[in-house]
């Protein structure tokens, strides 16, 4: 029976007899004194669960912590370097999964050659603690760069969704050359995980529907089992096997504990595969491929080599195919290599991490290793295909005794920036189970690299996780998608648990040495958006917000979350014009400055000009006099009387010397301009405010003008000029309450009042584009959490966001009624 085991599967997997000079120990068979010493570390949970007969391998958990010795969730967010976006989680848990078991683990990310904003994300769904796998595997697709995310179980993978699959493990994301999506998992063929399959799920539809698994492997015995699968593509055109799918597993010896790597490839889109063969001699012990192909086509396999049965030589290796993975060279050492055991956490601590670039036949890899000071994500890098290594150097920053673990790597398409992600305890020390996940990076092929840079904005509780025999299982590796211009952001995938359950999580990082606008705008923008002019860019508003992309970056604020918007910009500039009579009918505009420091300010009051305007009967002789609330402060009839160089050095001075002008500084307070006709003339007026220093940190927080309000020509018409913001050409927003008030002006003495006035307002084009009469026909609710809600309900009132620019505030009587009236604009959060 054995015999037959033996030759059944050595015949699957075209072994060409590599097999044969470990025959004698196959002989031994199994028996419960080799099983346990297995090097399980080595294996993954899945195949933890595949090799254990009754228990003898996967042993129970300690019992948990209880709460109150457990270190407590951080959950405090923090700001982040501004070249790292909003941490997002990819979707919600589908439905399908137990209420009890959501658990996602062991993510990993792609994102297309071809098309930089589409991303494919793939994870463990449903994740089981001790005995192994997941209920099923999901995938998440973006098509903005991972802005925003679908997300959904692998359909016809495991019995979750329609499948024949009792469990899925170790999911796995490629785009082929024609943009198909191939996920490669391995499988459960049983209930109880004892014996596997590599299969996988192939999209030719960008995720909207899959094809049902095809399987690459199926396990056929207790003696030979799959373990830690990956895949690649040859996305190359022009190159030998142009096309071309290849995929990697371990396959352990559960007799004599060797675990060689073997592969297999498809030369149409994942339907038929090769028979599996060894990419090594069968005697090997090996675990973690990481298959990439070159520019020219040429295939290299990196793995972690642990030695042989009786002696320990920890390493990295290569082997490279020249023929598309159907042979391979002799290994190349790579690296010397300690495997880094995190105490509390089951980490792929012999998982390196390895990729390439698309213009040369270099290839970078990274990997955790135990140093004297404790353990340090490492890199060292091939430009020759493989044949020689640079000494590797470390990339983790982070203080001795630090825990770093399951580094990933992800390359340019020139090789230049390379990113690194990485799990990482230093936030939380001595905590072994409080993480975050940093990045490194270099701007020149890793000849040198920038700081590390915190990813996560909320610390990471392990134990939040799934607790296996191994520690709490956030999964053993981790995917960084490639950053490919300026413009294009790296992409990183984890497992994080601020939810209190882990579930896949992306950021967004722009990559530059120092934070700029175009790395800022990176790790925030779609690369759609930003080659759209009106959304990307220093004058776009991707978000409709009226504060431009620029401002929004100098704000710190999201640019494509309206509700983050900071205003930057403020009134700048008040005209209003009205009949001016005698006595209490006289042109009176009032003004409050914010802040704590003194504002420059010139007020001006217009007349005899407005006649080369064709406005009819003006004021010939205006004075003016400015009140604080003490009384009057200044006064002056002719402006050439009083200040005339600096008036006109202000580039505000009337154009008629009849008319008036005041230059002050005043402090932050309330303040009122009076405007009346010398003699008691009367007639049509302007009285204006000019802010001459709109970029003190002081500003018109509320601007108003009180007059009598006529017909026609003769009605309330108040101008005023947004300005002074952070964003290009000084544009900026304020959101601003506009009133007209008549009636309850009969509270403060004022006779005459206009009993029902209504408001309209108009932009620069002189188009109207809102208007009201009762303050509580619309916006009632807006309006009163303000607090700038009129008292009396005839009186108008419109809340609104208005972009710099000049505006056009006009009151009027309904049914052409007549009165005292007030047009104000407050500036409101």
């Amino acid at each position: 029976m054995k015999r037959c085991l033996f030759l059944c599967v050595g015949s699957l997997l075209a072994f060409n007899g590599a097999w044969a000079a470990d025959s004698p120990r196959q002989e031994h068979g199994i028996t419960p004194m080799m099983r346990p010493s297995l090097p399980l570390h080595r294996l993954s949970s899945g195949a933890l669960s595949l090799l254990d007969q009754n228990g003898d391998l996967v042993a129970p958990p300690a019992a948990p912590l209880p709460a109150w010795l457990r270190p407590a969730a951080v959950t405090e967010s923090v700001t982040l370097d501004l070249r790292v976006g909003r941490n997002i989680a990819i979707g919600s848990d589908p439905p399908q999964l137990p209420a009890n078991q959501r658990a996602q683990a062991e993510p990993h990310i792609i994102r297309s050659t071809t098309d930089p904003d589409f991303l494919v994300g793939t994870f463990q769904e449903g994740r089981f603690a001790v005995n192994g796998g997941a209920l099923d595997c999901g995938y998440g697709i973006s098509h903005d760069g991972g802005l925003t995310w679908t997300r959904s179980l692998i359909p016809g993978l495991t019995r979750s969704l329609g499948g024949t699959y009792f469990r899925a493990t170790d999911p796995v994301a490629a785009l082929d050359l024609n943009g198909n999506i191939i996920l490669n998992t391995l499988t459960a063929i049983n209930s109880n995980f004892s014996t596997g399959a590599v299969v996988v799920s192939r999209s030719t539809d960008g995720g909207q529907t899959f094809l049902p698994p095809v399987e690459i492997f199926r396990q056929t015995s207790g003696v030979f089992v799959p373990d830690k699968d990956w895949i690649v593509a040859n996305t190359f055109p022009g190159t030998p096997h142009a096309g071309r799918l290849f995929a990697t597993f371990t396959l352990f010896n559960s007799n004599t504990n060797e675990s060689p790597i073997v592969g297999s490839f498809s030369d149409n889109g994942g339907a038929t595969w090769s028979p599996v063969t060894l990419t090594q001699p069968g005697n090997t012990f090996a675990q973690g491929s990481q298959p990439v192909f070159l520019h020219d086509g040429t295939l290299a396999m990196i793995y972690w080599n642990f030695g042989s049965a009786t002696q320990s030589d920890e390493r990295l290796e290569v082997i490279v195919s020249s023929d598309g993975g159907a042979s391979f060279g002799p290994p190349v050492r790579i690296a010397s290599a300690v495997e880094s055991i995190e105490p509390s956490i089951r980490s792929g601590a012999f998982l390196p991490s390895a990729t390439t670039d698309r213009t040369t036949s270099s290839i970078y890899v990274v990997y955790t290793t135990l140093a004297s000071d404790g353990p340090h994500v490492m890199f060292t890098k091939s430009s020759n295909a493989g044949a020689t290594w640079t000494t590797p150097v470390g990339i983790s920053d982070g203080p001795p005794n630090n825990g770093v673990f399951n580094a990933a790597i992800a390359a340019s398409p020139d090789g230049q920036t390379l990113t690194v992600s990485f799990y990482d305890r230093r936030v939380n020390l001595p905590s072994t189970t409080l993480v975050d996940l940093f990045m490194a990076q270099s701007l020149d092929g890793g000849l040198t690299w920038q700081p590390n840079i915190r990813l996560t904005s909320v610390s990471s509780d392990a134990t939040l996780a799934p607790l296996t025999n191994e520690g709490y299982m956030l999964g053993d590796y981790l995917a960084i998608a490639p950053s490919t211009t300026p413009d294009v952001p790296a992409v990183p995938i984890w497992v994080d648990t601020r939810t209190s359950n882990p579930d896949p999580f992306v950021t967004r990082v722009g990559i530059a040495s120092q934070v700029d606008f175009t790395s800022w705008q990176a790790a925030r923008l779609s690369l759609a958006e930003i080659n759209n002019p009106l959304l990307g860019g220093q004058a776009g508003d991707a978000d409709g917000d009226h504060e431009d992309n620029l401002s929004e970056f100098l704000s710190g604020t999201d640019p494509n979350d309206p509700s983050s918007v900071v205003r930057t910009g403020r009134p700048v500039n008040l005209s209003t014009r009205l009949p001016t009579q005698t006595g209490q009918n006289v042109l009176i505009g009032g003004f409050i400055i914010s802040g704590s420091v003194p504002k420059t300010v010139i007020v001006r009051a217009i007349g005899p000009s407005l006649t080369a305007l064709q406005v009819p009967g003006a004021l010939p002789d205006p004075t003016l006099e400015l009140h604080d609330a003490n009384g009057v402060i200044a006064f002056n009839d002719n402006w050439r009387d009083t200040q005339e160089a600096a008036i006109i050095a202000s580039g505000h001075a009337p154009s008629n010397d009849l008319e008036s002008a005041i230059l002050v500084t005043l402090a932050p307070g309330a303040y009122t301009a009076i405007v009346q006709g010398a003699g008691n003339t009367t007639g049509n007026a302007l009285v204006e405010l000019y802010d001459l220093d709109p970029t003190a940190p002081v500003q018109l927080v509320n601007i108003s003008t009180r007059g009598f309000v006529g017909t026609v020509n003769d009605v309330m018409i108040a101008g005023f000029i947004i300005g002074s913001g952070l964003g290009v050409n000084g544009d900026g927003s304020v959101n601003v309450v506009v009133r007209a008030i008549g009636p309850s002006l009969a509270q403060q003495n004022v006779t005459g009042t206009l009993q029902n006035p209504n408001l309209a307002l108009y932009d620069q084009n002189g188009t109207q584009f809102a208007f009201n009469e009762n303050w509580k026909d619309t916006q009632q609710a807006a309006i009163q959490a303000t607090g700038r809600a009129p008292s009396d309900d005839r009186e108008a009132a419109i809340l609104v966001a208005l972009p710099a620019g000049a505006y056009t505030a006009i009151v009027r009587g309904n049914g052409g009624t007549t009165g005292v009236a007030l047009v104000e604009v407050f500036v409101v959060p």
